[in-house]
């Protein structure tokens, strides 16, 4: 049997890929991430890890026997003093400075490569959790087909520059664009630039260009629909097959029905 290790953050996202992953024959180990993972992973055997600990992390999933590891869940930035990098974590940093996220996740996949610990994609284990294509509650017209493809251009030219996975349009109006803070935070952002009285704005969220979907694959779930609709946006357009959904499907579209909010796969 296969031995699996999921470096889980925050969110039910690492429990629902743990469990599907059970089901289809691996034995599974949790390593929780301190301060973020916040799901019951009682019927794992699991591990705590901390951030900056990329070599003990290492070394306790070679202990553990497993040749196969996922990430999932959300993760909060640290500080570097809240980090507190081990030698290993050290070396990664200098490895990707100044080149962004996807090039130190690259760094970390690559470290785990060394010792023959294969890094998968989450969604690999979740196939009928990605975003369909077409309307998927509520309804679209051309203004809005516009606007979204506005977003699509803006995220493409930005992807290469490892910017975001998410923009905000509104009458073909750039309002905000995801950067270090991360998708909630610009969704707040927007709430006080968006123009009340105008038509609704369009809340775009895509892989980046070139992004490896192993190491780092956008996710919606209730959370997010709820902080799209407290920001005063009607419209959310998501890459079809590029987008996972934290949950049942059904019960998104039923949230975001309730929450007056159109959901359409690009």
């Amino acid at each position: 049997m296969t031995q699996l290790a999921v470096i889980a953050g925050q969110g039910q996202l690492p429990l629902n890929l743990a469990e599907n992953a059970r089901q289809q024959g691996y034995d599974v180990t949790i390593f929780t991430i301190s301060g973020q993972a916040n799901a019951d992973f009682s019927a794992f055997d699991s591990f705590e890890i901390t951030l900056g600990s990329i070599g003990t992390t290492r070394q306790l999933v070679q202990d553990s026997g497993c040749s196969k590891i996922v990430m999932a869940g959300k993760v909060q930035r640290p500080t570097l003093s809240q980090l507190k990098p081990d030698a290993s974590a050290v070396k990664l940093l200098a490895r990707a400075v100044g080149r962004g996220d996807d090039a130190l996740l690259r760094a970390i996949s690559a470290f785990f490569d060394e010792v023959g610990i294969e890094t998968i994609s989450a969604d690999s284990f979740m196939p009928d959790a990605m975003m369909p294509d077409g309307v998927c509650c509520g309804q679209i017209n051309d203004a809005i087909r516009a606007d979204i493809e506005c977003g699509v251009a803006v995220l493409m030219q930005l992807g290469a520059h490892d910017v975001g996975q998410g923009v905000v349009v509104q009458d073909g109006r750039v309002i905000a664009i995801e950067a270090a803070e991360g998708t909630d935070a610009m969704l707040r952002r927007s709430a006080d630039i968006l123009d009340k009285t105008g038509p609704p704005a369009v809340f775009v969220k895509r892989r980046k260009s070139g992004q490896d979907a192993r190491l780092d694959i956008p996710v919606i779930g209730e959370t997010s629909l709820a902080a799209v609709a407290a920001a005063g946006i009607g419209i959310i357009a998501l890459e079809a097959g590029g987008v996972l959904l934290a949950g049942d499907p059904q019960k998104l579209w039923k949230t975001a029905t309730e929450l007056n909010l159109t959901v359409v796969g690009i």
